[in-house]
């Protein structure tokens, strides 16, 4: 097995401020999450600066929805549906998606990088839905951050890092990790599950995270919580894979992932669909986060070019035909070992797959009750055996489980002892194969019926979810430029209320920036719409790759853009709106004929205790906007910088 990191070195890059680190309202939000006496309308109000987590973060509590009657709508549901630790990661993970979305290592994809990892994070989502080795909401941030020790790499060594991947696309034989570890001493996979580490995530999602890409290093017990988790990650990046992957791979990839999702109980019918829907939420999560996408294959094509209804695959594999669920698990506690022999037996007998635990402690057997998952526990009673059924029933995943009770002969009091401490059943010695088989069959029956009932539920639940996208892709779609994909005029106008209010409430700096492209009209007049349409879109781009995370630029029609500025002085706002000029100006617009070159004026404004409401802010920042407009054009203009002159 591969040693971890130094954690000297790691204090040492860290110390330094050199690895990738949260920035903004995702500190605050980390900071807050850490203390125990944190209550939800304090994180609340934090989110609340920062209106583009607040839309991701109800979006992200929208992929739940299934377990929910209605669509999430408002910081404080989503903070209910998640809970603080899938908060806190999410903030995180976010936070270095806008601050990380580019950087100095030439030959590092930063959008192909976060494309993947978005893929990843949905499909982890998606899969924990189905699979439950890891609660869903957990899932989502584990994907998009399972890749975070590359982007780390890349930013500590840009050149080097650029030159290793270069080697590797020379010569694709080469080893990744393996000349990390020769050019650095360390490789991505330590250093980015050291990094999760200090985020403070759990042991037992960072050590899946770092041993996913070579599995069979884990060491985990085949059917363990953290081999299903190293299997979903595998699965949710062979998916990212395929889905940008060219066109002739497709087939290719799409086999293999067909035997792991197998391997993972589910059936293709359920998998196919599965990637279709993470194929549709990957394009709505790539506008909110304006993150490159691509359309991803037919996985309906693609299932029945790799066999029709996998009857090959399930044939060389022995398994039968159909989308069956996955035998049921069964865990023997058995001090007896002739009865754990015909227990055994009889249980294979009927297609169940057997488990012993080596520790008879209730501790120990809880230990590995939640690390097996069985649907069905056979304990022989003892005296400690009341307590581990009642402790087994105070959990979640213990309430679902048969708990069959193994007693000498048939006493009343023994069996009321069992009865009261939960079992569901019990086995009496000498164990009697007749009566055995019949308790048996009950159980097998029971367990068949609550599986079917739980596809059912996953079926409506996909249905209300898929309803409840449509309804939020309406409701994108009325809050969103249809030709920038920015945030629009209502967007802005909701986004400026709701900040204006928490800047009065708290007594915080608020700016307001308005730009607006010129001689835009000479453009259209000249050379069309069509070349004017790319010319707003250029512009658009540029303004969004120029603000800061916390910023929120808007189209508000024709060629205006705000830009809202919260916690922002005059003095920073000032600084944020040269660079949004400069931006606009340092790229020609190639529009496939003439070449153009904007510029843009640009007006600012920040909340002063005698404005009355927003209107005043905005006819601020527009009389800043004409007076940069009089002066020339291609200017910054403050008009608070006017007032103090005169």
């Amino acid at each position: 097995m591969p040693k971890p990191i130094d954690m000297k070195r790691y204090a040492q890059l860290k110390a330094a401020g050199e690895l990738p680190s949260p920035r903004g309202v995702a500190i605050a939000i980390i900071r807050l999450t850490q203390s125990s006496e944190v209550s939800l309308a304090e994180i609340g109000r934090v989110i609340k600066g920062d209106p583009a987590f607040v839309g991701r973060l109800i979006k992200a509590a929208n992929g739940l929805v299934a377990e929910n009657r209605r669509a999430v709508v408002s910081v404080q549901e989503a903070l209910l549906v998640l809970g603080l630790p899938a908060v806190r990661t999410l903030a995180l993970g976010f936070s270095l998606l806008s601050a990380y979305r580019k950087g100095a290592c030439a030959g590092f994809d930063y959008q192909r990088f976060w494309s993947a990892s978005l893929l990843m994070a949905l499909a982890m989502q998606a899969l924990a839905q189905r699979v439950r080795v890891v609660a869903a909401d957990e899932a989502f941030s584990l994907g998009l951050l399972a890749r975070v020790g590359e982007l780390a790499l890349a930013t500590l060594y840009p050149d080097a890092i650029s030159r290793l991947l270069g080697d590797i696309q020379r010569n694709p034989q080469l080893h990744q990790v393996e000349l990390e570890d020769q050019a650095f001493a360390m490789n991505h996979r330590e250093l980015g599950a050291a990094m999760l580490a200090d985020w403070g995530l759990p042991d037992a999602l960072v050590q899946p995270v770092r041993f996913h890409e070579q599995p069979e290093l884990a060491g985990y017990a085949e059917d363990s919580r953290g081999a299903g988790l190293v299997q979903c990650l595998v699965l949710a990046r062979a998916i990212a894979q395929l889905c940008l992957a060219p066109e002739g791979e497709h087939e290719r990839l799409m086999a293999p992932m067909l035997r792991l999702s197998s391997r993972l109980g589910l059936g293709r019918g359920e998998f196919v669909a599965l990637c279709e829907r993470i194929g549709r939420d990957w394009g709505e999560w790539g506008k909110l986060l304006q993150i490159r996408t691509e359309n991803v294959p037919s996985f309906v094509d693609l299932s029945a070019a790799a066999g029709e209804d996998g009857a090959g695959e399930r044939a060389a594999a022995g398994a039968p035909a159909g989308p069956e669920a996955p035998p049921p698990r069964a865990l023997l506690v058995l001090r007896d070992k002739t009865c754990g022999a015909a227990l055994r037996t009889a249980l294979q007998a009927a297609g169940v797959t057997v488990f012993e635990a080596a520790a008879t402690t209730p501790d120990g057997v809880l230990e590995m009750a939640i690390d097996v998952q069985p649907q069905m526990l056979v304990v022989e009673w003892a005296a400690e055996t009341g307590r581990l059924i009642r402790a087994l029933r105070d959990i979640r995943l213990g309430r679902g489980i048969h708990v069959m009770a193994v007693v000498a002969g048939q006493d009343d009091a023994v069996l009321r002892a069992v009865a009261e401490a939960g079992a569901d059943d019990f086995i009496a010695q000498p164990v009697q194969r007749a009566a055995l088989t019949l308790r048996l069959r009950a159980c097998l029956r029971m367990l068949g019926l609550q599986g079917e009932l739980e596809r059912e539920r996953d079926e409506l639940r996909s249905f209300a979810a898929d309803l409840s996208i449509a309804n939020r892709r309406l409701q994108e779609a009325a809050l969103t430029d249809a030709l920038t994909g920015l945030p629009n005029r209502r967007q802005a106008m909701e986004s400026m209320q709701m900040e204006w209010a928490s800047s009065v409430r708290h007594q915080r700096p608020l700016a307001l920036i308005m730009v607006d492209i010129d001689g835009f009209k000479t453009i259209n007049d000249t050379h069309g719409h069509d070349v004017g349409d790319i010319a707003l879109r250029h512009a658009a781009e540029a303004l969004r790759l120029a603000v800061r995370g916390q910023d929120l630029v808007c189209r508000t029609g024709g060629d205006e853009f705000v830009v809202l500025c919260p916690d922002t002085d005059l003095a920073a706002a000032r600084v944020v709106a040269e660079r949004l000029r400069v931006a606009v100006e340092a790229q020609p617009v190639e529009t496939g004929g003439p070449r153009l070159f904007l510029t843009a004026s640009v007006g600012v404004c920040m909340r002063t205790p005698d404005m009355k409401d927003a209107e005043a802010l905005i006819k601020g920042a527009d009389e800043g906007l004409y007076l940069a407009k009089q002066r020339g054009r291609n200017r910054v203009v403050a008009i608070q910088d006017e007032a103090a002159r005169s």
